[in-house]
Parts: structure tokens; C-alpha cells; sequence
């Protein structure tokens, strides 16, 4: 695979990578862009306290963007580094594919300085995102970046950032999913975001793990945000994950759903434009019809040492006490299973291996796409139509197994391994073959490889 990569940091502060081999599985042209805005040397109103990295992936066989989807990490060191590596997870930018969308992400350089001077998009992120976009509408040669829809997700800090997103543009914003994190109403600086019709009217989804109920700041928060919401008719969903604390888990499969409704649903007919359209009534599923496991409540032992936030079933359900809003009914079968288990139902088989080639060492390679529903899981290597490997999986942190792992904050692995794989005992006179396998174990067709002479 070819390596063709210009770099301009010294001078511009941008990085420009075509078919960058560590990062690029699609099978078409696609670009990678990178901006660093600094802090000011001296602390400035209204401007952000804290270096952002800013990174963006667009899928270059697309004439016209349709929206973006913002990938936001959470609070801290370890989530922003984290952070570098969003842009080139495959998963994500399968949904990105799908609607003809960029896909964005930052990575904050916090450092000792306080979370909320970035959570809160008042405190100059805000502005760093618009200006992010700005800055590659030009550099890419894509002015609609600076008006169509955004598709938000954030985990922690992030989720505030996003659910603060909301209250202050919600007119550009088509879905948001918020993970672990929302505007702390419950304190003075948050409850002052706005809140009329056209915030509550934007799809929503509140996501919270089983286990975090003593990260008090989280739970303490987020119930009654969300309880605060539906009882003004905002369109917000609660979902349980069943298996997890602060991490991400496997949450992706229910946002990647989520918010593939949501652009489905709302993203302008015309490409570029930036006028939404209006949001579904959706399906409202009333609390009678949800149960305490559905809610992680069925177990819970109440802490007299930690109130904050560690609500049993009878307070969870007054939070929920009018319904959990939804995209769609159809969504009701993901939101239940989900809760349960981290289960879900895809009967599609992720998409075949592109561009399969082997050399006189072994080595095959390969370009994909990720499978939107399930993800990639790993691929499946065969000589004469017999399995005889599989290529390893990345490092995941309780979450599905997947080729590029899954970070605490959703993110790829640092690794960003390669569709690459070389065959012990190699046969030139022996035919080879992959095949792709998504993290519900379904596999694509087998294709086989073409001798590659360099």
C-alpha cells in the first residue's frame, strides 16, 4: 500500500495524509487533515485556555458534504490522547460514509488545567470547533464545513460539552449522544444555558453504566438533567449499559444506531445545505412498560456514604416518570436488548475485503470497510478455500473484541494496526484468501488474493 504523505507542520501546523498506510482501510480516495490552534500566553476571555489538536477525515469520492460527526473525549490527560486517534476508526467512519459526512475530533492538552474550561463550550471550545472548521473548509477545498448539520457524541466531559452543544446551536445539531456526562443543571453556571423549543426539539440520547453510580458528579447530574428534560418535553432517551463504569464499553453500537437514525431522519435533502429537517415525533416508551433491569435497578444496594447519585429503582423511575423518548419504534428492540446485555440483532454480513494481494514473502494485504451495524472484529485468512488464521485483535477495554481496539474513551487502539497479515509455511502454487468478520461473528464472501510483484 502506498504512503503518500505531505507535511507542512513547521510551517502551517497542518498534516495532510492520502492513503496513509496506518490509518486508511477504505477502498476509495479519502483525506486526512490536522490543526493545532495554541492558548494564548496570557489567559484571554471568551478564548481557550488549553491547546486543541484538531483532526478530520473526509471521504474524498464525496462532491458534497452532507454533515459531521463530532467525536468528543472526556476529561483528563488519558482521554484527550486518546483522542488523536478517533478520526481513523473505521466503525466510525462507516457512519460518516453512510450520510456523506466528515468526521471530527479534537484532542485537548489539558494538562493541570480544570475540565470545565473546555466542557463548557462558553469557556472558548466553542469556538475552537467553528474555527476547526473554517480553518479545513479551506485547506480542503469544502466551504460547506463551515454551514451543514452536526451529528454530536461525547463521553464525560465530553458529554457535557455535547449536551451544552445542544442548548447553545441547536439548529445544527441533527442527534446527540451523550455518554456518561450532561450539563450539570443541578449547578448555577450549567442551568443558565438556554432552553426553548428548539433545544428540546433535538434528538438526544443520555448514556449511563451500570456501575458508575458512585462517580457522583456523573449520576448526581445526569438522572435529574434527564428527569428535568422529559418533563418539559425534550426528546431525550435514557440507556442503560449493563457492564460497564465510567468506560465506553460497547456503547458505540447503540450511538452508531442512534445517530444513523437521526441523520437518516433529519440531515438536509441537499447536499451542503444547513437547514435540518424537522425532528420526528419518535416513540415515547412509557415507563410502565420498562423494567428495573432494564434500568440497571434490579440489584441496587444503596450507599449511605455516597447519596449523590446512587438512586434506587423507585428513584430512577420518578426520574423516567414520563417515558424514554426514542427515534423510532423500531429503535425499542435495540434499547431493550442493549440494557440488558450489550446484545443486538444484525443479520447483514459486513462488507468483503477489497484489493487482495499477496507477495513472494507471504504477506497479503487488503483495503475494507468497516461493517456500520457490527463493526470489525477480525479477518479471516484461508489457503484453498480452508481457514487457516485470523488476524489479532487490537486492545479493548470492556468492550467487543474488534480489529483496531476500543480505548477507554471509544477510541482506536495507538496501535491503528494494518489490513495486513503474513502466512507461515508460504505456497506460491496455493491459492489465498480473506474475508471479513464483524464483531456478531457473521463473515463476508472470501476474496482471493492476486500475486503482487513489489
Amino acid at each position: 500500500m502506498k504512503r503518500f504523505t505531505i507535511l507542512f507542520a513547521a510551517l502551517t501546523g497542518v498534516w495532510l495524509a492520502f492513503g496513509t498506510a496506518s490509518t486508511v482501510c477504505a477502498d476509495e480516495p479519502q483525506e486526512y487533515f490536522e490543526k493545532t490552534f495554541f492558548a494564548p500566553e496570557t489567559p484571554v476571555e471568551g478564548k481557550l485556555a488549553m491547546d486543541a489538536e484538531w483532526r478530520i477525515w473526509i471521504p474524498s469520492d464525496v462532491k458534497t458534504l452532507r454533515g459531521v460527526v463530532v467525536h468528543q473525549h472526556g476529561c483528563g490527560t488519558g482521554s484527550g490522547d486518546g483522542g488523536r486517534t478517533a478520526v481513523y476508526d473505521w466503525h466510525w467512519q462507516a457512519l460518516a460514509r453512510k450520510h456523506d459526512c466528515a468526521l471530527i475530533a479534537v484532542s485537548y492538552r489539558q494538562g493541570d488545567l480544570a475540565c470545565e474550561l473546555w466542557c463548557d463550550p462558553r469557556n472558548g471550545s466553542a469556538q475552537s470547533f467553528l474555527d476547526a472548521l473554517d480553518y479545513f473548509a479551506e485547506v480542503s477545498g469544502r466551504p460547506e464545513l463551515t454551514r451543514v448539520p452536526w451529528a454530536l457524541w461525547g463521553h464525560s466531559g465530553g458529554g457535557q460539552w455535547v449536551g451544552s452543544m445542544c442548548s447553545l446551536y441547536p439548529k445544527r445539531i441533527a442527534g446527540a449522544w451523550l455518554r456518561s456526562g450532561c450539563p450539570d443543571t443541578v449547578a448555577k453556571t450549567f442551568d443558565e444555558l438556554p432552553m426553548n423549543d428548539d433545544v428540546r426539539n433535538v434528538p438526544m440520547m443520555l448514556n449511563l453504566g451500570k456501575y458508575e453510580f458512585d462517580f457522583g458528579i456523573v449520576w448526581g447530574s445526569c438522572w435529574p438533567y434527564f428527569g428535568k428534560m422529559r418533563a418539559q418535553g425534550a426528546k431525550i432517551g435514557l440507556i442503560m449499559d449493563p457492564k460497564t463504569h465510567h468506560e465506553t464499553g460497547s456503547s458505540r453500537y447503540p450511538a452508531i444506531r442512534f445517530l444513523d437514525d437521526c441523520l437518516t431522519a433529519r440531515l438536509p435533502d441537499e447536499a451542503g445545505s444547513d437547514v435540518l429537517r424537522p425532528t420526528p415525533e419518535g416513540f415515547v416508551l412509557p415507563i410502565e412498560q420498562i423494567t428495573d433491569k432494564e434500568i440497571c435497578a434490579d440489584d441496587v444496594v444503596k450507599n449511605p456514604e455516597k447519596p449523590d447519585g446512587n438512586y434506587d429503582a423507585a428513584e430512577r423511575r420518578e426520574f423516567m416518570k414520563d417515558g424514554v423518548w426514542l427515534p423510532n419504534k423500531e429503535y425499542v428492540d435495540v434499547w431493550r436488548k442493549y440494557s440488558v446485555d450489550c446484545t443486538f440483532d444484525d443479520t447483514t454480513n459486513p462488507p468483503e475485503p477489497t484489493d487482495v494481494t499477496v507477495d513472494k514473502n507471504g504477506t497479503l494485504k487488503w483495503k475494507c470497510r468497516a461493517d456500520i451495524e457490527s463493526g470489525l472484529r477480525t479477518f479471516i485468512i484461508y489457503c484453498e478455500g480452508e481457514e487457516i488464521a485470523k488476524t489479532p485483535t487490537a486492545p479493548c477495554v470492556n468492550s467487543r473484541e474488534t480489529f483496531q481496539g476500543v480505548m477507554y474513551s471509544d477510541t482506536p487502539d495507538f496501535s491503528l494496526p494494518e489490513p495486513t497479515f503474513t502466512i507461515e509455511n508460504y505456497d506460491p502454487d496455493r491459492s489465498y484468501s480473506v474475508a471479513a468478520e464483524n464483531t456478531n461473528g457473521l463473515r463476508s464472501e472470501k476474496v482471493v488474493a492476486k500475486f503482487r510483484f513489489n
